[in-house]
């Protein structure tokens, strides 16, 4: 939620800081900008997030073992704990990534009533 709030708060002051030196600060134009940022950044969040709770390090570690076989041995052996640490991480991004996607609908939402 701290993450979430703290990319919700730089979205705001940065989208009124832009669109006021644009001469275009209106409450329209604020929602709207805010509006696809947080699509925007909900979406390559939780993609992340899907990237790390699927194991992208797998990848790494293979392409590692073609290279020096010896280092991919010794990340193997700690592989259990780095997963699932890996996999907290990627599960809290994903949740991010939906706040924030829903909170772009909501202020996407709030300009048609």
């Amino acid at each position: 939620m701290t993450v979430v709030a703290a990319v919700l708060l730089l979205d705001i002051v940065g989208s009124v800081i832009f669109l006021f030196y644009r001469g275009q600060l209106t409450s329209a134009a604020l929602t709207d900008l805010l509006t696809i940022l947080l699509l925007l950044e909900g979406s390559v969040i939780g993609a992340a997030g899907g990237f790390i709770f699927y194991g992208y390090s797998e990848y790494a570690i293979a392409r590692q073992g073609g290279i020096n076989p010896a280092i991919a041995r010794e990340q193997l052996q700690q592989w259990k704990e780095r997963r699932l640490s890996q996999q907290a991480w990627g599960v809290a991004m994903v949740i991010a990534g939906l706040l924030l996607i829903l909170l772009g609908l909501l202020a996407g939402s709030l300009t048609s009533l």
